[in-house]
């Protein structure tokens, strides 16, 4: 039986007789199988928290701060168009504050290296489509499918969005605590989304938006979670939100590509070669997704696409 403990969030919109609000809640849950969780969580697409899912990660209790200014400090990191090395950006992180926050966003995506610490990619994110030989590499070009993140304190992400594709999106705490916010869904036409890219929002400062250009998005539902060092937030594909570092925090983000959210990635990928012109391609790549879908399902029934070793060699 799961262990389960729920965590009040707190919404940040305002009330209206048209948007009644209701007390959210995302559960921390430690204990449950894969069976459960998919019933409970991923089928409705419902957020939660794991507070057990990286207990066979190495990185638990080793990534630290001083960890990687010994191990990786020299490696280059390019921030808003300027370049530093990762050891000077920890450092600067660990100095920052709310009010003068350290560069932020610092990611790297070339995770080979720290591959056996975080392995195995634990049950819960299995099965995973997208390093299958017959899915076209080619429309993942924009798409880092696993990333760690480097923040100090008042680091925060620089939009609202969805995971690109329509992907599910794990974040994986290893040090400090991360603040999410998470938007309702149904809420689209309050978020002010860019046509030409559907996955963003164009509200300037979610956290402290501007009301005057975007009256609506005062409307918007939204709750907070805290995701501390050794859980694991589980965001449904579709899941608008946004993040900032409540201290100095080390986070392994990355996504998920299956059967329940198949059909959704497929229509983003259709979308996305309609809006580059190329109608032609969008038609024969859709058909040929659409009928890969149902070959994938078949073969996940016999193991396929369940890699613990991420599949990135």
């Amino acid at each position: 039986m799961a262990d389960v403990s729920t965590v009040s969030s707190v919404a940040t919109g305002v009330a209206t007789d048209d948007y009644p609000r209701d007390e959210c809640v995302v559960e921390r849950i430690s204990g449950m199988s894969v069976d459960e969780f998919v019933r409970r969580y991923r089928k409705p697409r419902r957020p939660v928290i794991l507070t057990d899912a990286l207990r066979d990660w190495q990185a638990c209790g080793r990534y630290t701060p001083e960890y990687f200014r010994r191990e990786h400090g020299d490696r280059p990191i390019r921030i808003r168009g300027r370049d530093y090395r990762l050891g000077e950006v920890i450092e600067l992180q660990q100095a920052s504050t709310a009010e003068s926050p350290g560069p932020y966003p610092c990611t790297f995506s070339d995770c080979r290296a720290l591959l056996p610490d975080i392995s195995p990619r634990f049950a819960y994110s299995l099965p995973n489509r997208h390093t299958h030989s017959l899915v076209p590499k080619r429309v993942f070009e924009w798409v880092n499918h696993l990333e760690i993140f480097f923040g100090g304190p008042g680091g925060q992400f620089p939009y609202l969005h969805y995971d690109y594709l329509r992907m599910h999106a794990w974040i994986a705490q290893l040090y400090g605590d991360k603040e999410f916010t998470l938007y309702e869904p149904g809420q689209e036409e309050l978020l002010y989304i860019d046509p030409a890219k559907p996955w963003l929002s164009g509200v300037e400062h979610s956290e402290n938006p501007d009301f005057g250009r975007y009256p609506l998005f005062r409307q918007a539902r939204s709750d907070k979670v805290v995701v501390r060092a050794g859980e694991a937030l589980f965001l449904p594909c579709g899941t608008w939100h946004t993040a900032r570092c409540l201290n100095m925090g080390i986070t392994i983000g990355f996504d998920q590509l299956g059967p329940d959210n198949w059909r959704e990635f497929v229509g983003e990928v259709v979308a996305a070669e309609r809006r580059a012109g190329r109608r032609f391609k969008a038609a024969v790549l859709g058909a040929y997704l659409r009928l890969l879908g149902p070959v994938l399902s078949l073969a996940e029934r016999f193991g396929a696409n369940r890699r613990g070793d991420w599949g990135l060699g």
